[in-house]
């Protein structure tokens, strides 16, 4: 309570009390005695009337427990309930509460906030350290037995024989197996043109002719020929001869080419060598689920991953070259597409609106809850102070409404007498 206005309250009530007194003592036959004591009579008798209701309300006038006195610490639970009542169901009602909401384009306001704070030193640092803390409490251990887990689930569940039927039609279908075929041959030319090939091939040619035995002519015609053609000449002729093969099965329609791919094709669709590619693949299938041990692998790669991110996320620029843009385009795209705003916004409002029906009766229970918390005399205290100084002038009215009334009726009788 303003100590001023408190002052000033009792200072006009001493003033009607000093004035009455002190025209008892004057000659009450002169007018304006009579006057000036009839209204300090009238003003002593408002100011201590209103004085009595103001104390009323919160105490027992002078201690005395008049009947009707002290009226709020008697009524406190009612008080309190009407006041509850009146915030909870009137000012700040659950309906009052989403109609000024309605008022207000929540997503836009969110989102125009939420980039104005984007570029600040503040965000940037922020968005740097919570990155850095994401990473950082990635349970990599859950996520590679999870993927450890799946990965072989995945693979118990492949059939070769299917995928082996299906990767032999895409071969076929694509002429992979003719461009594998033309990468072997590449593969044999640059090995057959290589110099130590050529010498060696020689070597090989020359040591078989020598071990080879015919009688008669034959061995004589042989001798000859091993005699003219040395190493390297039957290493060249040998090249050669592998070479001008080598480049005939490059044609398309070359005979030999069409009877090797087609003999390849031939072994493939056996249903017993598929079978057996089959098996062989659910070998290796099986010992990549029981020996390659995935867990501890998968765990290792995402470490790694783990700590390329953190560096990432450590540098300068991080939240400025990366994450506010790519932040501000959401924004933007958000912005300028009307009906995803839209369902935005009445996602947010139903969202809002449960919020509110499920917690609105908390506003009366935090509102007991802090009056709960105060004494009667607390509570009359806070009350005081915060509406005594108006209260207060009330009983200055009283004193000057009630000199002017006592002046009036001092008139009045005047003139009837």
């Amino acid at each position: 309570m303003s100590g001023n206005s408190k002052h000033t309250a009792t200072l006009s009530l001493g003033v009607m009390a000093a004035g009455f007194v002190g025209t008892l003592f004057l000659d009450g036959t002169v007018p304006w005695v009579r006057f000036a004591q009839s209204g300090f009579e009238a003003g002593l008798v408002g100011g201590l009337a209103d004085w009595f209701a103001v104390t009323a309300l919160f105490r027992h006038p002078l201690g005395i427990p008049i009947p009707h006195t002290a009226l709020l610490p008697k009524n406190r639970d009612k008080v309190a309930k009407a006041f509850i009542s009146t915030i909870q169901d009137d000012l700040l009602s659950k309906q009052s509460i989403m109609d000024k909401l309605s008022q207000i384009p929540l997503v836009i306001r969110l989102l125009r906030g939420a980039e104005e704070q984007l570029g600040t030193t503040g965000a940037k640092a922020g968005i740097a350290s919570i990155s850095e803390y994401l990473i950082m409490q990635l349970p990599l251990e859950k996520i590679a037995a999870y993927g450890e887990k799946e990965i072989q689930k995945l693979l118990e569940a492949l059939d070769m024989r299917s995928l082996l039927n299906n990767l032999l039609e895409q071969v076929y279908d694509r002429r992979y197996d003719e461009k594998v075929f033309d990468f072997v041959l590449d593969l044999s030319e640059q090995l057959v043109m290589k110099e130590e090939i050529r010498e060696r091939m020689g070597v090989m040619a020359v040591q078989a002719l020598s071990h080879l035995k015919t009688n008669g002519f034959m061995q004589f015609a042989l001798n000859a020929f091993v005699g003219y053609f040395n190493e390297e000449k039957l290493g060249g002729l040998i090249q050669q001869f592998i070479l001008t093969g080598i480049e005939g099965l490059r044609m398309k329609d070359n005979a030999n080419r069409r009877a090797v791919i087609q003999s390849l094709h031939q072994w493939l669709d056996n249903p017993m060598h598929r079978d057996n590619i089959a098996a062989e693949m659910n070998n290796w299938k099986e010992q990549l689920i029981t020996q390659w041990n995935l867990g501890d692998k998968l765990l290792e790669l995402l470490q790694r991953l783990q700590q390329k991110a953190l560096e990432w996320v450590r540098e300068e620029n991080f939240a400025e070259a990366y994450v506010i843009p790519f932040a501000s385009r959401m924004i933007h795209r958000i912005e300028s597409d009307e009906e995803l705003l839209n369902r935005l916004e009445r996602g947010l409002r139903e969202q809002i609106a449960r919020w509110i029906e499920g917690n609105h009766h908390k506003i009366g229970a935090l509102i007991k809850e802090n009056i709960d918390r105060f004494d009667d005399e607390t509570l009359i205290e806070l009350m005081e102070d915060k509406v005594g100084k108006d209260l207060q002038w009330i009983r200055v009215n009283g004193a000057i409404c009630g000199f002017l009334i006592g002046i009036g009726l001092a008139a009045v009788k005047a003139i009837i007498g």
